[in-house]
Protein backbone atom coordinates (compact mmCIF):
# COMPACT_ATOMS: atom_id res chain seq x y z
CA UNK A 1 0.00 0.00 0.00
CA UNK A 2 2.49 2.52 1.27
CA UNK A 3 4.95 1.90 -2.43
CA UNK A 4 1.73 1.94 -4.45
CA UNK A 5 0.61 5.65 -2.55
CA UNK A 6 4.41 6.61 -2.86
CA UNK A 7 3.99 5.83 -6.73
CA UNK A 8 1.09 7.53 -7.11
CA UNK A 9 2.14 10.67 -4.91
CA UNK A 10 4.85 10.84 -7.08
CA UNK A 11 2.96 10.51 -10.43
CA UNK A 12 1.04 13.32 -9.60
CA UNK A 13 3.68 15.44 -8.80
CA UNK A 14 5.88 14.93 -11.83
CA UNK A 15 2.58 15.18 -14.37
CA UNK A 16 2.17 18.83 -13.28
CA UNK A 17 4.13 21.64 -15.67
CA UNK A 18 5.97 24.32 -14.29
CA UNK A 19 3.22 26.43 -15.13
CA UNK A 20 1.25 24.85 -12.37
CA UNK A 21 3.28 25.67 -9.52
CA UNK A 22 4.52 29.06 -10.54
CA UNK A 23 3.86 32.02 -8.49
CA UNK A 24 1.70 33.88 -11.52
CA UNK A 25 -1.38 32.10 -10.48
CA UNK A 26 -2.01 34.20 -7.46
CA UNK A 27 -2.15 37.36 -9.02
CA UNK A 28 -5.33 38.30 -10.89
CA UNK A 29 -5.12 38.66 -14.39
CA UNK A 30 -5.53 42.02 -16.47
CA UNK A 31 -9.29 41.86 -18.03
CA UNK A 32 -8.89 42.97 -21.78
CA UNK A 33 -12.11 43.84 -21.64
CA UNK A 34 -12.16 46.51 -19.59
CA UNK A 35 -12.00 49.57 -21.65
CA UNK A 36 -9.50 51.40 -18.64
CA UNK A 37 -6.91 48.14 -18.69
CA UNK A 38 -6.88 49.23 -22.95
CA UNK A 39 -6.42 52.49 -22.15
CA UNK A 40 -3.56 52.06 -20.11
CA UNK A 41 -2.10 49.65 -22.40
CA UNK A 42 -2.03 52.37 -24.95
CA UNK A 43 -1.21 55.02 -23.48
CA UNK A 44 1.52 52.73 -22.11
CA UNK A 45 3.11 51.97 -25.72
CA UNK A 46 2.40 55.56 -26.50
CA UNK A 47 4.45 57.22 -23.51
CA UNK A 48 7.42 54.69 -24.11
CA UNK A 49 8.04 56.05 -28.14
CA UNK A 50 9.12 59.67 -26.50
CA UNK A 51 12.32 60.39 -28.75
CA UNK A 52 13.71 62.23 -25.88
CA UNK A 53 13.31 59.40 -23.45
CA UNK A 54 16.71 57.90 -24.24
CA UNK A 55 18.59 61.42 -23.78
CA UNK A 56 16.64 61.97 -20.81
CA UNK A 57 17.69 58.02 -19.18
CA UNK A 58 21.41 58.91 -20.29
CA UNK A 59 20.95 61.92 -17.94
CA UNK A 60 19.56 60.13 -15.44
CA UNK A 61 21.71 57.57 -15.09
CA UNK A 62 25.02 60.52 -15.31
CA UNK A 63 23.01 61.92 -12.22
CA UNK A 64 22.39 58.30 -10.37
CA UNK A 65 26.34 58.25 -11.14
CA UNK A 66 27.31 61.42 -10.05
CA UNK A 67 25.76 60.84 -6.61
CA UNK A 68 26.84 58.02 -5.52
CA UNK A 69 30.73 58.79 -7.03
CA UNK A 70 30.85 61.64 -4.46
CA UNK A 71 29.83 59.40 -1.79
CA UNK A 72 32.02 56.82 -2.45
CA UNK A 73 34.56 59.50 -2.71
CA UNK A 74 33.49 61.02 0.70
CA UNK A 75 33.91 57.12 2.29
CA UNK A 76 30.01 56.21 2.67
CA UNK A 77 29.84 52.24 1.80
CA UNK A 78 26.45 50.68 0.04
CA UNK A 79 24.89 47.45 2.21
CA UNK A 80 22.72 45.20 0.42
CA UNK A 81 18.85 47.33 0.16
CA UNK A 82 16.37 46.04 2.39
CA UNK A 83 12.72 46.31 0.42
CA UNK A 84 10.96 45.63 3.09
CA UNK A 85 10.25 46.26 6.78
CA UNK A 86 7.44 45.45 9.81
CA UNK A 87 8.16 49.25 10.08
CA UNK A 88 9.30 52.19 7.75
CA UNK A 89 8.66 55.52 7.28
CA UNK A 90 5.51 56.51 8.10
CA UNK A 91 6.10 60.06 6.30
CA UNK A 92 4.23 63.03 7.15
CA UNK A 93 1.18 62.83 4.49
CA UNK A 94 -1.60 60.78 3.59
CA UNK A 95 -0.77 57.29 1.52
CA UNK A 96 -2.07 53.67 1.08
CA UNK A 97 0.05 51.44 3.22
CA UNK A 98 1.73 49.39 0.45
CA UNK A 99 2.18 45.66 1.99
CA UNK A 100 3.10 42.20 1.33
CA UNK A 101 3.35 38.32 3.00
CA UNK A 102 6.40 37.50 3.98
CA UNK A 103 6.15 33.97 4.83
CA UNK A 104 3.44 34.79 6.63
CA UNK A 105 4.06 37.59 8.57
CA UNK A 106 3.01 40.70 7.15
CA UNK A 107 5.54 43.28 6.28
CA UNK A 108 5.43 47.08 4.59
CA UNK A 109 7.47 47.89 1.40
CA UNK A 110 10.18 50.47 1.29
CA UNK A 111 8.83 53.95 1.56
CA UNK A 112 12.61 55.14 2.43
CA UNK A 113 15.39 54.06 4.26
CA UNK A 114 15.50 56.22 6.94
CA UNK A 115 14.72 53.74 9.90
CA UNK A 116 17.66 51.36 8.14
CA UNK A 117 20.47 54.10 8.14
CA UNK A 118 19.78 55.23 11.87
CA UNK A 119 19.80 50.95 12.81
CA UNK A 120 23.23 50.93 10.89
CA UNK A 121 24.87 53.79 12.27
CA UNK A 122 23.78 52.59 15.96
CA UNK A 123 24.57 49.06 15.57
CA UNK A 124 27.59 48.44 13.10
CA UNK A 125 31.01 49.89 12.78
CA UNK A 126 29.56 51.76 10.23
CA UNK A 127 29.58 55.59 10.02
CA UNK A 128 28.72 56.98 6.85
CA UNK A 129 26.31 54.66 4.90
CA UNK A 130 23.58 55.20 1.66
CA UNK A 131 21.66 53.14 -0.35
CA UNK A 132 20.15 53.42 -4.05
CA UNK A 133 17.16 52.94 -2.66
CA UNK A 134 13.86 51.46 -4.88
CA UNK A 135 11.35 52.93 -2.95
CA UNK A 136 7.08 52.81 -3.33
CA UNK A 137 4.72 54.81 -2.15
CA UNK A 138 1.05 54.73 -3.02
CA UNK A 139 0.57 58.82 -2.52
CA UNK A 140 -3.28 59.21 -2.27
CA UNK A 141 -5.72 62.13 -3.55
CA UNK A 142 -2.84 63.99 -5.26
CA UNK A 143 -3.72 67.24 -7.08
CA UNK A 144 -0.23 67.29 -9.12
CA UNK A 145 0.38 64.01 -10.88
CA UNK A 146 3.41 65.42 -12.22
CA UNK A 147 5.25 65.25 -9.05
CA UNK A 148 4.61 62.21 -7.54
CA UNK A 149 5.56 58.66 -9.16
CA UNK A 150 4.49 55.82 -7.23
CA UNK A 151 8.00 54.37 -7.82
CA UNK A 152 10.89 56.03 -7.76
CA UNK A 153 14.83 55.62 -6.78
CA UNK A 154 16.08 57.56 -3.80
CA UNK A 155 19.69 57.60 -3.16
CA UNK A 156 19.51 58.02 0.86
CA UNK A 157 22.48 58.50 3.02
CA UNK A 158 23.50 58.83 6.61
CA UNK A 159 26.72 59.69 9.08
CA UNK A 160 27.46 59.85 12.25
CA UNK A 161 29.63 62.16 11.41
CA UNK A 162 27.30 64.93 9.91
CA UNK A 163 25.03 67.36 11.50
CA UNK A 164 22.52 69.82 10.12
CA UNK A 165 25.24 72.09 9.02
CA UNK A 166 27.52 70.05 7.39
CA UNK A 167 25.27 67.88 5.68
CA UNK A 168 23.88 71.22 4.08
CA UNK A 169 27.34 71.82 3.04
CA UNK A 170 27.59 68.34 1.59
CA UNK A 171 24.38 68.66 -0.32
CA UNK A 172 25.63 71.58 -2.17
CA UNK A 173 29.01 70.59 -2.78
CA UNK A 174 27.05 67.00 -4.58
CA UNK A 175 24.43 69.41 -6.39
CA UNK A 176 27.17 71.38 -8.00
CA UNK A 177 28.73 68.54 -9.39
CA UNK A 178 26.08 67.18 -10.91
CA UNK A 179 24.52 70.67 -12.24
CA UNK A 180 27.44 71.78 -13.15
CA UNK A 181 28.71 69.10 -15.41
CA UNK A 182 25.50 68.70 -16.61
CA UNK A 183 26.03 72.09 -17.99
CA UNK A 184 28.87 71.30 -19.98
CA UNK A 185 28.50 67.89 -21.11
CA UNK A 186 24.93 67.92 -21.77
CA UNK A 187 24.08 71.85 -22.02
CA UNK A 188 22.76 71.11 -25.57
CA UNK A 189 20.58 68.13 -25.20
CA UNK A 190 19.40 69.87 -21.84
CA UNK A 191 18.52 73.30 -24.30
CA UNK A 192 16.60 71.10 -26.71
CA UNK A 193 14.56 69.23 -24.08
CA UNK A 194 13.63 72.59 -21.85
CA UNK A 195 13.66 74.85 -23.78
CA UNK A 196 16.53 77.16 -21.87
CA UNK A 197 20.28 76.63 -20.96
CA UNK A 198 20.53 75.06 -17.77
CA UNK A 199 21.88 77.66 -15.07
CA UNK A 200 25.18 76.60 -13.36
CA UNK A 201 25.01 76.54 -9.97
CA UNK A 202 25.98 79.31 -7.82
CA UNK A 203 27.15 78.20 -4.22
CA UNK A 204 26.43 79.07 -1.25
CA UNK A 205 22.76 78.18 -1.74
CA UNK A 206 19.76 80.37 -0.72
CA UNK A 207 18.49 79.52 3.14
CA UNK A 208 15.04 80.07 3.72
CA UNK A 209 13.31 79.60 7.17
CA UNK A 210 9.20 78.18 5.95
CA UNK A 211 8.09 79.00 9.37
CA UNK A 212 9.40 82.64 9.35
CA UNK A 213 9.03 82.94 5.62
CA UNK A 214 5.09 81.97 6.31
CA UNK A 215 4.83 84.60 9.08
CA UNK A 216 5.89 87.09 6.54
CA UNK A 217 3.78 86.17 3.82
CA UNK A 218 0.64 85.47 5.94
CA UNK A 219 0.05 82.56 4.77
CA UNK A 220 0.33 78.88 5.39
CA UNK A 221 3.81 77.06 4.85
CA UNK A 222 2.80 75.56 1.59
CA UNK A 223 2.01 78.92 0.12
CA UNK A 224 4.83 80.23 1.33
CA UNK A 225 7.04 77.44 -0.51
CA UNK A 226 5.29 78.22 -3.65
CA UNK A 227 5.80 81.87 -3.29
CA UNK A 228 10.20 80.93 -2.93
CA UNK A 229 10.02 78.76 -5.85
CA UNK A 230 8.90 81.47 -8.07
CA UNK A 231 11.19 84.15 -6.49
CA UNK A 232 14.05 81.88 -7.56
CA UNK A 233 13.93 81.18 -11.33
CA UNK A 234 17.30 80.47 -11.68
CA UNK A 235 18.86 78.38 -8.54
CA UNK A 236 18.01 75.82 -6.11
CA UNK A 237 17.69 76.49 -2.46
CA UNK A 238 17.30 75.43 0.91
CA UNK A 239 14.27 75.41 3.30
CA UNK A 240 14.91 74.52 6.44
CA UNK A 241 12.60 74.59 10.00
CA UNK A 242 9.66 72.27 8.96
CA UNK A 243 7.50 70.44 11.07
CA UNK A 244 6.94 66.70 9.56
CA UNK A 245 8.40 63.12 11.14
CA UNK A 246 9.39 62.43 14.58
CA UNK A 247 13.01 61.75 13.68
CA UNK A 248 13.64 65.04 12.19
CA UNK A 249 15.54 67.04 15.94
CA UNK A 250 13.92 69.77 16.94
CA UNK A 251 16.03 72.17 18.99
CA UNK A 252 13.57 72.84 21.92
CA UNK A 253 15.50 76.11 22.95
CA UNK A 254 14.22 77.48 19.62
CA UNK A 255 11.67 75.46 18.57
CA UNK A 256 13.22 74.81 15.08
CA UNK A 257 13.60 71.92 13.20
CA UNK A 258 17.02 70.82 11.99
CA UNK A 259 15.73 70.02 8.98
CA UNK A 260 16.10 70.32 5.63
CA UNK A 261 14.82 70.31 1.88
CA UNK A 262 16.27 71.77 -1.46
CA UNK A 263 13.77 73.60 -3.99
CA UNK A 264 14.45 73.71 -7.81
CA UNK A 265 12.99 76.25 -10.08
CA UNK A 266 9.57 75.32 -11.12
CA UNK A 267 9.43 71.58 -9.87
CA UNK A 268 10.13 72.23 -6.37
CA UNK A 269 11.84 69.76 -3.43
CA UNK A 270 14.01 67.52 -4.87
CA UNK A 271 15.64 66.37 -1.54
CA UNK A 272 14.47 66.15 2.30
CA UNK A 273 17.00 65.69 5.44
CA UNK A 274 17.83 66.44 8.34
CA UNK A 275 19.70 65.84 12.00
CA UNK A 276 18.10 62.98 13.52
CA UNK A 277 16.14 62.59 17.31
CA UNK A 278 18.25 59.61 18.44
CA UNK A 279 17.26 59.34 22.05
CA UNK A 280 14.02 56.66 22.92
CA UNK A 281 12.85 59.37 25.47
CA UNK A 282 13.00 62.49 22.73
CA UNK A 283 11.84 59.75 19.54
CA UNK A 284 8.70 58.52 22.01
CA UNK A 285 7.73 62.28 22.76
CA UNK A 286 7.53 63.30 19.56
CA UNK A 287 5.81 60.43 18.04
CA UNK A 288 2.94 61.09 21.04
CA UNK A 289 2.85 64.27 19.85
CA UNK A 290 2.05 63.40 16.10
CA UNK A 291 -0.31 60.99 16.99
CA UNK A 292 2.13 57.47 15.54
CA UNK A 293 0.41 54.38 16.27
CA UNK A 294 3.77 53.28 19.05
CA UNK A 295 3.62 50.17 18.74
CA UNK A 296 4.18 50.12 14.96
CA UNK A 297 7.49 51.32 15.81
CA UNK A 298 8.64 48.97 18.66
CA UNK A 299 11.89 47.85 16.51
CA UNK A 300 13.65 51.31 16.20
CA UNK A 301 12.27 52.23 19.68
CA UNK A 302 13.26 49.14 21.24
CA UNK A 303 16.98 49.69 19.94
CA UNK A 304 16.98 53.14 21.26
CA UNK A 305 16.39 52.11 24.52
CA UNK A 306 18.16 48.77 25.10
CA UNK A 307 21.16 49.89 22.45
CA UNK A 308 21.25 53.70 22.22
CA UNK A 309 20.75 55.22 18.74
CA UNK A 310 23.51 57.88 17.31
CA UNK A 311 23.65 61.05 16.60
CA UNK A 312 23.73 61.68 13.05
CA UNK A 313 22.65 63.84 9.82
CA UNK A 314 21.53 62.47 6.22
CA UNK A 315 19.67 63.32 3.57
CA UNK A 316 17.51 61.44 0.38
CA UNK A 317 18.11 62.47 -3.30
CA UNK A 318 14.90 62.23 -5.47
CA UNK A 319 16.75 60.47 -8.35
CA UNK A 320 14.06 61.24 -11.24
CA UNK A 321 12.67 64.59 -9.11
CA UNK A 322 16.48 66.14 -9.72
CA UNK A 323 16.63 64.59 -13.14
CA UNK A 324 12.91 66.57 -13.84
CA UNK A 325 13.88 69.63 -12.48
CA UNK A 326 17.57 69.54 -14.36
CA UNK A 327 15.76 68.61 -17.19
CA UNK A 328 12.57 71.02 -16.54
CA UNK A 329 10.35 68.14 -17.57
CA UNK A 330 6.25 69.15 -17.62
CA UNK A 331 6.00 65.50 -16.06
CA UNK A 332 8.24 63.48 -13.63
CA UNK A 333 6.84 60.52 -15.72
CA UNK A 334 8.72 61.58 -18.44
CA UNK A 335 11.76 59.79 -16.66
CA UNK A 336 9.89 56.58 -16.99
CA UNK A 337 9.83 54.05 -19.71
CA UNK A 338 6.47 53.41 -18.21
CA UNK A 339 4.56 55.93 -16.09
CA UNK A 340 3.87 54.76 -12.24
CA UNK A 341 1.13 57.86 -11.94
CA UNK A 342 -1.26 57.64 -8.53
CA UNK A 343 -3.94 55.98 -8.59
CA UNK A 344 -3.59 54.95 -11.97
CA UNK A 345 -4.35 51.30 -13.85
CA UNK A 346 -0.85 49.73 -14.77
CA UNK A 347 -0.20 47.26 -17.55
CA UNK A 348 4.02 47.02 -17.55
Amino acid sequence: FFFAFLSTSLSTAMSKTIGDIISCHQVDALDWKDPQVIEAFESACNHCRNPDLLDIVRIRTKVQHMITDCLIKKGFVHPPVALFSPCTDPLNHETEVPEMKYYGQKVTLSQSMIFNKMLVSALSNIQKVFWVSPNIRKEMNVKDTGRYATEFTQIDFESTQLDFESCMNLIEEILEVIVNTLAEEEGDVIERISGRRLPKLQRPLKRYDLADEAAKLGCTQGQAEDVLVSQNPNQPFFLTNLKREAYDRREESTGKYKNYDVLFPVVGEILSGAEREHTHERLTMRMHELGYKIEYFEPILRVAKEHGLKSSAGAGFGVERLVRAICLLPSIQAVYPFPRIPEKLIVF
